[in-house]
């Protein structure tokens, strides 16, 4: 039997060199360099990513795909015997399936490919506890399986899926270590990592060190992308501030929607520019709403009503909401509410990072001139968030209880998330208090970012049940 140890894959060995085109996104060097692969246990998994990772970048399902697959599959188990990744290999394949299924909102589908793929796991952690391609797929479960909203999780729970937070990101942290000297699978460690920290919640400051480790490393466009919205996610995208302004990858779409918002964030008259670039090159629909969605807001900004609008209208003709972004592009579409200018003034400085010049924009509002109900409520709410990220306590829980007493028959997210981050602040100093507004955001979870919301609650829960 051949271990992975011993083959020792060297930066430039032929599957490492693949992977790296897949990553690359380099489709014509990828088929030639799956062509010459003697491996087949390697030329079968790489033949999944490849599927795998064109379906995640532009959302269309692939042809023929259950042909492929069950020869990819075939091939995999024909070499369980010969090479001990096959397992893992196997695992990682209905990882992926599973993935793509949940993409196109197949659900049902995707729990059965993931509890095939952890049947797999099991098998190759069992038999190979050594393997490192098993400290990837223990990362990959336990955030997996102990984020999967319901009720998906409790039909995961079933048949034996269980997750763990932590144990996920140290294990993908270990697995990109462990990885360091190898081409392709730096890159994808890194990708599994970052992607990690962009979907759940491992802390703002690990998400900061992610950002600034990853700056001395030269990472592919697809990497970078996804270490970029993390710091969107942080509200510090002025950490990638140096390339998010002077990027010259035109070529590689999604750098320059990021660069484009990123613009009109920080209130750059050349944030259209980048936007209407990428929105008449953007094949794959992904990230389409929201590139809309920023576009309007600067020309709403700048009294272009009638082109706010336009682009306003053009985010409900789309028939495509791929990624979160895009689904909130849609739900604020939807309300067909006129923004309040320094409440959206404010929001963009927020989002960038900005928090006490998001509250010297609110303060210059006179509160009793919003005349939307939701607007007051809104307003409430950001000034709380910018208060807490102050560490201005007293004055954040003031805010937030405003919100939540105006958000009663609201049914956008400010009232719930301000319930839950009130309970946030009482968590360590009084615990009943903290119970009490968790109480609140349940009853007021029933709108947007629902599932969302409850995973907040759940985590906090938990973390009152724990003693100190």
């Amino acid at each position: 039997m051949v271990s992975c140890d011993a083959m020792a894959q060297s930066e430039k060995s032929p599957f490492q060199k693949t992977l790296y085109d897949i990553l690359s996104l380099d489709s014509i060097q990828t088929d030639s360099m799956l062509m010459t692969l003697d491996n087949r246990l390697e030329k079968a998994y790489l033949m999944h990513y490849k599927i795998f990772i064109k379906q995640m970048f532009d959302g269309q399902w692939p042809l023929d795909y259950d042909r492929q697959l069950e020869l990819i599959v075939d091939s995999l188990e024909e070499n369980e015997s010969k090479d001990e990744r096959a397992i893992a290999f196997l695992s990682e394949v209905y990882i992926q399936k599973g993935i793509m299924e949940f993409s196109v909102e197949h659900q049902r589908a995707a729990v059965f490919s993931f509890f095939k793929a952890y049947r797999f796991w099991r098998r190759s952690k069992s038999e190979y506890p050594q393997l490192t391609e098993n400290i990837k797929l223990a990362g990959v479960f336990n955030l997996l399986m102990g984020n999967m909203p319901q009720p998906y999780r409790r039909m995961a729970g079933w048949i034996g899926f269980s997750g763990n937070d932590s144990i996920g990101f140290n294990a993908l942290k270990t697995n990109y270590y462990a990885n360091s000297h190898k081409e392709g699978s730096k890159q994808e460690a890194l990708l599994y990592l970052a992607y990690a920290y962009l979907k759940f919640d491992p802390g703002e400051e690990k998400i900061k060190n992610l950002i600034l480790d990853s700056s001395f490393e030269d990472l592919l466009p697809l990497t970078q992308f996804i270490v970029a919205r993390c710091a969107f996610k942080i509200r510090k995208p002025v950490l990638n501030d140096a390339w998010l302004r002077n990027s010259e990858r035109d070529d590689f779409l999604p750098l320059v929607y990021l660069r484009g918002k990123y613009k009109v964030l920080i209130n750059d008259d050349s944030g259209a520019e980048d936007l209407v670039l990428f929105s008449r090159r953007n094949t794959s629909g992904q990230f389409q709403a929201d590139a809309y969605r920023y576009h309007s807001w600067q020309l709403f900004l700048e009294g272009d009503t009638s082109g706010y609008l336009q682009l306003q209208n053009s985010i409900k003709d789309l028939n495509y909401y791929p990624t979160w972004e895009d689904k909130q592009a849609r739900n604020e579409s939807g309300l067909d509410v006129m923004p309040h200018s320094m409440l959206l003034r404010s929001r963009l400085l927020f989002d960038a990072g900005y928090y006490q010049a998001a509250i010297d924009s609110l303060l210059t509002v006179d509160f009793k001139s919003i005349s939307e109900p939701g607007q007051q409520v809104e307003f409430q709410y950001r000034l709380g968030r910018c208060y807490h990220l102050l560490n201005q306590r007293t004055t954040a829980i003031f805010h937030y209880t405003e919100a939540i007493r105006l958000g009663e028959n609201d049914t956008r997210y400010f009232a719930p998330y301000a319930a839950v981050f009130t309970a946030e602040l009482h968590k360590d100093q009084n615990p009943v208090t903290a119970r009490f507004f968790l109480e609140e955001a349940k009853r007021l979870n029933n709108g947007e970012y629902k599932d969302a919301v409850e995973r907040k609650i759940q985590l906090l829960s938990e973390q009152l049940e724990t003693p100190h």
